[in-house]
Protein backbone atom coordinates (compact mmCIF):
# COMPACT_ATOMS: atom_id res chain seq x y z
CA UNK A 1 0.00 0.00 0.00
CA UNK A 2 1.72 3.03 -1.10
CA UNK A 3 2.04 6.44 1.43
CA UNK A 4 -0.30 8.31 -0.82
CA UNK A 5 -3.04 5.85 -0.23
CA UNK A 6 -2.43 5.76 3.48
CA UNK A 7 -2.67 9.58 3.18
CA UNK A 8 -6.07 9.61 1.30
CA UNK A 9 -7.36 7.41 3.54
CA UNK A 10 -6.10 8.77 6.96
CA UNK A 11 -6.45 12.74 6.06
CA UNK A 12 -10.12 12.60 5.34
CA UNK A 13 -10.70 10.21 9.01
CA UNK A 14 -9.27 12.93 10.57
CA UNK A 15 -10.84 15.67 8.24
CA UNK A 16 -14.08 13.96 9.37
CA UNK A 17 -13.29 13.97 13.34
CA UNK A 18 -12.16 17.84 13.53
CA UNK A 19 -15.25 18.97 11.43
CA UNK A 20 -17.06 16.50 13.70
CA UNK A 21 -15.65 18.06 16.74
CA UNK A 22 -16.59 21.59 15.73
CA UNK A 23 -19.91 21.20 15.08
CA UNK A 24 -20.03 19.60 18.84
CA UNK A 25 -18.42 22.73 20.13
CA UNK A 26 -20.67 24.87 17.81
CA UNK A 27 -23.56 23.56 19.19
CA UNK A 28 -22.57 23.37 22.74
CA UNK A 29 -21.84 27.06 22.30
CA UNK A 30 -25.06 27.69 20.57
CA UNK A 31 -26.79 25.66 23.33
CA UNK A 32 -24.87 28.20 26.11
CA UNK A 33 -25.82 31.36 24.19
CA UNK A 34 -29.90 30.48 24.31
CA UNK A 35 -29.50 29.90 27.76
CA UNK A 36 -27.08 32.37 29.36
CA UNK A 37 -27.80 35.43 31.19
CA UNK A 38 -26.19 38.36 29.82
CA UNK A 39 -24.73 41.16 32.13
CA UNK A 40 -22.30 43.88 31.91
CA UNK A 41 -18.64 43.09 32.93
CA UNK A 42 -15.14 44.56 33.87
CA UNK A 43 -11.61 43.34 32.46
CA UNK A 44 -10.26 42.99 35.43
CA UNK A 45 -6.53 42.14 34.02
CA UNK A 46 -4.53 39.95 31.63
CA UNK A 47 -3.33 36.87 32.70
CA UNK A 48 0.18 35.81 30.71
CA UNK A 49 0.10 32.27 29.55
CA UNK A 50 3.07 30.31 28.58
CA UNK A 51 3.25 27.56 26.06
CA UNK A 52 4.87 25.62 23.58
CA UNK A 53 4.01 27.85 20.71
CA UNK A 54 5.35 31.47 22.77
CA UNK A 55 1.52 31.80 24.74
CA UNK A 56 -0.37 34.76 25.01
CA UNK A 57 -2.72 36.86 27.48
CA UNK A 58 -5.79 35.68 28.85
CA UNK A 59 -8.31 38.24 30.38
CA UNK A 60 -9.66 37.97 33.68
CA UNK A 61 -13.52 39.55 33.91
CA UNK A 62 -15.42 40.05 36.65
CA UNK A 63 -19.47 40.38 36.74
CA UNK A 64 -22.23 40.20 39.41
CA UNK A 65 -25.06 38.16 38.57
CA UNK A 66 -28.51 38.78 38.37
CA UNK A 67 -28.99 37.64 41.77
CA UNK A 68 -25.77 40.31 42.85
CA UNK A 69 -22.98 37.37 43.06
CA UNK A 70 -19.88 38.79 42.24
CA UNK A 71 -18.11 36.17 39.85
CA UNK A 72 -14.51 36.45 38.46
CA UNK A 73 -12.86 34.20 35.46
CA UNK A 74 -10.62 33.68 33.24
CA UNK A 75 -10.90 33.25 29.68
CA UNK A 76 -10.15 30.48 27.44
CA UNK A 77 -9.12 32.36 24.71
CA UNK A 78 -5.77 34.08 24.79
CA UNK A 79 -4.27 36.47 21.91
CA UNK A 80 -0.85 38.48 22.38
CA UNK A 81 -1.01 41.31 22.78
CA UNK A 82 -3.59 41.04 24.68
CA UNK A 83 -7.69 41.15 23.16
CA UNK A 84 -8.27 43.87 25.68
CA UNK A 85 -7.44 46.51 28.14
CA UNK A 86 -7.54 46.14 32.04
CA UNK A 87 -10.53 48.29 32.73
CA UNK A 88 -12.43 47.65 29.89
CA UNK A 89 -16.35 47.28 30.32
CA UNK A 90 -17.30 44.23 28.17
CA UNK A 91 -21.09 42.09 27.50
CA UNK A 92 -20.90 38.82 29.35
CA UNK A 93 -23.27 35.48 28.96
CA UNK A 94 -22.86 33.39 32.04
CA UNK A 95 -24.98 29.79 33.03
CA UNK A 96 -27.70 31.30 36.37
CA UNK A 97 -26.82 27.72 37.74
CA UNK A 98 -23.57 27.67 37.38
CA UNK A 99 -21.94 31.74 37.19
CA UNK A 100 -18.35 30.50 37.07
CA UNK A 101 -19.37 29.28 33.10
CA UNK A 102 -18.87 32.76 31.45
CA UNK A 103 -17.52 34.03 28.19
CA UNK A 104 -17.08 37.37 26.95
CA UNK A 105 -20.26 37.85 24.59
CA UNK A 106 -17.83 38.46 21.63
CA UNK A 107 -17.39 36.69 18.34
CA UNK A 108 -13.81 35.58 18.50
CA UNK A 109 -14.32 34.50 21.72
CA UNK A 110 -17.36 32.24 21.13
CA UNK A 111 -16.76 30.60 18.04
CA UNK A 112 -12.54 30.85 17.22
CA UNK A 113 -12.66 27.34 18.56
CA UNK A 114 -15.40 25.46 15.71
CA UNK A 115 -14.11 28.14 13.45
CA UNK A 116 -10.88 26.84 13.26
CA UNK A 117 -11.08 23.22 14.13
CA UNK A 118 -13.69 22.93 10.80
CA UNK A 119 -11.45 25.09 8.59
CA UNK A 120 -8.77 22.44 9.87
CA UNK A 121 -10.79 19.67 9.29
CA UNK A 122 -11.46 20.57 5.83
CA UNK A 123 -8.41 21.44 4.55
CA UNK A 124 -7.60 17.97 5.88
CA UNK A 125 -10.29 16.46 4.28
CA UNK A 126 -9.58 17.88 1.08
CA UNK A 127 -6.21 16.71 0.97
CA UNK A 128 -6.80 13.44 1.68
CA UNK A 129 -9.42 13.23 -1.34
CA UNK A 130 -7.20 14.53 -3.78
CA UNK A 131 -4.24 12.55 -2.87
CA UNK A 132 -7.22 9.27 -2.91
CA UNK A 133 -8.83 9.93 -5.72
CA UNK A 134 -5.23 10.62 -7.53
CA UNK A 135 -4.16 7.03 -6.41
CA UNK A 136 -7.33 5.95 -7.39
CA UNK A 137 -6.55 7.00 -11.09
CA UNK A 138 -3.34 5.73 -10.69
CA UNK A 139 -4.42 2.45 -9.88
CA UNK A 140 -6.88 2.17 -12.65
CA UNK A 141 -4.10 3.02 -14.92
CA UNK A 142 -2.14 0.48 -14.38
Amino acid sequence: MSANLIIGIVFPLVGLLLVAIAVFIFVRTRSFIASSQEVKGTILRNVYRSSSDGGGYAPVFGFTTIDGRRVEVQDMLQSNPPQFREGEVVNILYDPQEPGRARIKKWSNLYFVPLLLSGMGLIFGGIGLVLLIFEILDLWRG
